[in-house]
């Protein structure tokens, strides 16, 4: 398996700005409007992109914190519920997953047609509202529900941004605004775990010293403490402009010519599915029951190791941005391939610390494994959201993310659930969750490595149509 991409020379900035706003009648994509009926790209980033930038990437933190402040809340809310593992796994998963792969293309389809400003601020405002209401649940139904919603509400954030992002930066600079975004999900976790603890406590005093809050569970409280600050964020989005959405002739066929263009990549997006799939088991798997192996294994509490894991959740979240760097060099440089290849090296190189994280003996080990698996290895959405915007055409590119979105979500919500039966039927002790999450990592990341391996001369074919048309 070797390392040498096809090296060319990388077209210049005008080139490609040039081939993502052409659409002559000789152009593979005949749907497409003159070039007068598409604003090109911008040759710079101006100060209204990147507080485009700030404001989307800010939202897509405080989704995080609000999908995954439940992690830090597990023992309390189940036994409050009286709910297993497998329901707890049921609810971090499937529960969000699926409505955030099934509203995905329909909030994707709104992006490609409608104000994406207005669509991020409906989403924010549903997924906020939801996660309160999370806080009301008194039973396992009620709050599968509310997580449904919360799901339902977060689908519309990733598309409208991308779309936004992809169109105010030049191609030469997308690599890097993308990995700024995909700085939302760990700077979110990073909340979550670091201010989990403290919300918890400040709820349990709350419900303590407050009156209309005596008597209520500190974890409910948690949840409505959670979903204030994205109701006040969200109204950032009528603060930058909305560019006009790129069009296409005959508009009401472009799912279908998403569908299409992306039967046409199948040599890239199969195994790209199935690699970054696998990833985000591990990945959901990890956020999902971390804190619960913490506090069942090393009785560890959320404000001890809270702070710590957001921490690396922190690091993780800056690295981002340094890879994005180094891959935009490098694709300057003529590595077509770069966004995939680059994480599977990182990933080759980290599997043996991945597959040890969850067997070594005291928590200053585990937290040197995880520090490497939580910084390098797991984080991986955006290398896939970059590879996407790279190949997918302008007017197109809301309805192929989500579109490739939907078995992302499906099967990375699987995780959860699948950590949890493991733990309940398998090893049948909740303080062996350890052990299914060893046998989950040790098994799905060399997998992943070999199908993102088998994408790569598929994404650098797709890279040169996108030049070259």
């Amino acid at each position: 398996m070797t390392d040498a991409p096809e090296a060319e020379p990388n077209p210049s900035g005008t080139a490609l700005r040039a081939a993502e706003t052409t659409g002559s009648a000789d152009s593979t994509e005949p749907g497409f409007a003159s070039a007068t009926a598409i604003q090109a790209t911008p040759s710079r980033a101006g100060v209204d992109a990147w507080w485009t930038l700030i404001v989307v990437s800010t939202l897509y933190v405080a989704s995080y914190l609000n999908r995954f402040i439940i992690t830090m809340v597990v023992p309390d809310l189940k036994a409050s519920l009286e709910i297993s593992d497998l329901q707890v796994g049921i609810i971090l998963g499937p529960a969000f997953a699926f409505s955030y792969a099934l509203f995905g293309v329909p909030f994707g389809w709104a992006a490609d047609k409608y104000s994406r400003r207005m669509v991020i601020l409906v989403g924010t405002i549903l997924f906020a509202v939801s996660t309160a209401a999370s806080g009301l649940a008194t039973s396992f139904l009620a709050l599968l529900a509310t997580r449904i919603c919360v799901g339902l509400g977060e689908s519309s954030l990733s598309p409208a941004a991308l779309s936004l992002v992809a169109q105010k930066f030049p191609k030469e600079r997308l690599t890097t605004a993308i990995s700024i975004f995909s700085v939302g999900p760990k700077m979110g976790t990073a909340v979550a775990l670091a201010a989990g603890g403290l919300i918890v406590t400040a709820s349990a005093a709350a419900t303590r010293d407050l009156s209309v809050l005596r008597g209520t569970e500190p974890w409910r409280v948690a949840f409505l403490i959670t979903s204030l600050p994205s109701l006040l964020l969200g109204l950032l989005c009528l603060t930058f402009k909305e560019p006009a959405i790129p069009t296409r002739r005959g508009d009401g066929d472009a799912q279908d010519s998403a569908i299409h263009f992306m039967i046409e990549q199948r040599a890239l997006m199969i195994p790209m599915l199935v690699g970054f799939g696998l990833l985000l088991i591990c990945g959901q798997s990890l956020i999902s029951w971390v804190p619960a192996y913490l506090q069942r294994v090393f009785h560890w509490t959320p404000l001890g190791f809270g702070p710590i894991l957001g921490l690396i959740s922190t690091i993780g979240a800056a690295s981002l941005v340094v890879k994005g760097v180094i891959m935009d060099r490098l694709f300057a440089r003529g590595i077509r391939d770069i966004h995939i290849r680059f994480y599977t090296w990182l990933l080759i190189a980290t599997f043996p610390i991945s597959a040890a994280t969850f067997i070594v003996p005291n928590r200053a080990a585990f937290v040197a494994c995880y520090f490497v698996v939580g910084v390098i290895t797991i984080p991986c959405i955006a290398y896939a959201s970059v590879a996407i915007q790279m190949i997918a055409p302008p007017p197109l590119r809301g309805r192929v993310f989500a579109t490739f979105s939907i078995p992302l979500a499906l099967v990375g919500g699987l995780g959860p659930p699948l950590v949890g039966a493991m733990t309940d039927y398998l090893f049948a002790d909740e303080k062996k969750v350890g052990w299914s999450l060893t046998f989950l990592l040790a098994t799905a990341i060399p997998l992943a490595i070999v199908a993102l391996r088998r994408c790569l001369p598929g994404l650098r074919r797709a890279i040169d149509a996108s030049t070259h048309h």
